[in-house]
């Protein structure tokens, strides 16, 4: 098979990548792209196939069949180059518990045979970013559930990889714990890192994903940016609309509009289906105003990723 010419800015592409496990099939042909500079969500339940996907890029398990670049390599073909890299953080990790936290990092600066002039600045410059420096002399076995995840994440970017691959990071947290995780992916990005993050932990991803790829027993039912997967449901846009009353007003302007098929209340509030363009949207407040209601709010409900997901999965699973 020909190697694809990628773009400089494609970070990871798969075609048809496929793993089997006897006869059953933990990943069925994936085709994935993800760009440079994107924090792009692997969701799915557990057993949906993101680990082995994450292991297949990174080198650590071979496909049956397909392919996977990383940076136009051919992860296959050129795996230690590739590993040079990407910083991978399983699920499960251990820690040598009786080093101190700067000696943990200081040895997998020497694994990757790094320049030594540069070893204690390297380990101090990452104890900074995942906010570690003042537990820097302290043991691994004394730190926090949190803190060793962070330790763990520091060790995958010692090198200083642009990809980082993470398989559940923030599982078993406190959310203060989570919360700092996020602050560290979204600093992260700014940096220029691309990021492929896997969890079900969906809510605590909203923020920070520009993409997400959605797993579904092995195969990827939706990938793209967030807001282009929510338009792949083909439901249109959902508005809401606030109003100071007159609500015989609202519903008899609402009830007159073909492109609005039918509403729902929430309070003092409107929901309604649209499946028209901006300027029908427009036309829709203008007849509101028009008719001399107050309205106090009229715009796009935004469909949360989580929503996104167990839409797209009921709808795979013909429900």
């Amino acid at each position: 098979m020909a190697e694809p010419e990628l773009a400089a800015e494609i970070v990871i592409q798969t075609e048809d990548l496929r793993r089997e496990f006897g006869e059953t099939v933990a990943v069925k042909d994936v085709n994935l792209v993800v760009e440079q500079g994107a924090v792009f969500a692997l969701v799915g339940p557990n057993g949906a196939g993101k680990t082995t996907l994450l292991k297949m890029i990174s080198g650590l398990l071979a496909p049956t069949s397909g392919t996977v670049w990383v940076s136009g390599l051919d992860v296959r073909r050129e795996p230690r180059v590739v590993q040079q890299l990407l910083g991978f953080l399983p699920d499960f990790f251990g820690l040598y518990e009786d080093l101190k936290v700067w000696e943990y990092l200081d040895y997998f600066y020497r694994a990757y045979r790094l320049p030594a002039d540069r070893r204690a600045g390297r380990v101090d410059e990452v104890l900074d970013l995942v906010k570690l420096s003042d537990k820097r002399g302290a043991e691994v076995k004394t730190l926090s559930r949190g803190m060793r995840q962070r330790l763990g994440i520091a060790r995958t970017l010692i090198h200083d990889p642009p990809l980082l691959l993470l398989d559940e990071p923030a599982s078993g947290l406190d959310p203060e714990s989570r919360h700092h995780l996020q602050l560290l992916f979204s600093e992260l990005a700014r940096d220029g890192k691309t990021l492929l993050v896997s969890s079900h932990i969906l809510s605590e991803l909203e923020d920070y994903c520009s993409h997400v790829a959605i797993l579904q027993e092995g195969r990827l039912v939706a990938s793209g940016r967030t807001e282009e997967v929510r338009q792949k449901m083909g439901k249109g846009k959902t508005i809401r609309l606030s109003t100071l009353g007159d609500e015989e007003k609202v519903e008899q302007v609402l009830g007159s509009l073909p492109m609005v098929e039918g509403h729902t209340r929430d309070g003092q509030d409107y929901i309604f289906p649209f499946r028209g363009d901006e300027a029908a949207l427009a036309h829709v407040l203008e007849q509101l105003v028009g008719a001399g209601i107050a309205v106090s709010f009229f715009g796009e409900e935004r469909r949360t990723l989580e929503e996104t997901y167990l839409m797209l999965t009921k709808k795979e699973e013909g429900e």
